[in-house]
């Protein structure tokens, strides 16, 4: 009886932790960033979520700001975030084009940010301190 507790808490754990990049809504809550180009990191906490391989929303100062993206095509294969990967998102709007993407390794999770067009460039690596599927 209690083998099979113990696998069924341990598949159980399996399956919660095994998100599909592609297919799963992910909310990655980022500490801090780096400015790649000013060789600056900034201690502001804002959060990503990515709904599949569909849409990004870049959600800061505590939701007052949402800026979402259509995500116009997809790089990688990362069927557990929990593991070592990397996956990323391409997406456009009307004044600009970017890519994010989400890696793991054994140091943790960043996501690299880059926009290209509107305003000014942008080039940023994320610090994500957690995860969550929603």
């Amino acid at each position: 009886m209690k083998i099979f507790l113990l696998a069924t808490l341990m598949l159980t754990t399996l399956i919660l932790n095994a998100q599909n990049i592609s297919k799963e809504t992910i909310q990655w809550n980022a500490t801090g960033f780096k400015d790649l180009d000013a060789n600056e990191d900034v201690s502001n906490s804002c959060k990503f979520i990515t709904v599949g391989a569909e849409k990004i929303k870049w959600v800061q100062d505590n939701g007052k700001v949402v800026v979402e993206w259509n995500v116009t095509s997809t790089k990688g294969s990362w069927t557990n975030v929990t593991t070592d990967g990397t996956f990323t998102y391409s997406f456009s709007d009307r004044e600009a084009k970017g890519e994010l993407t989400t890696a793991k390794t054994e140091s943790g999770w960043v996501m690299d940010l880059l926009i290209v067009g509107g305003t000014s460039d942008v080039r940023l690596r994320y610090t994500i301190s957690s995860i969550t599927k929603l």
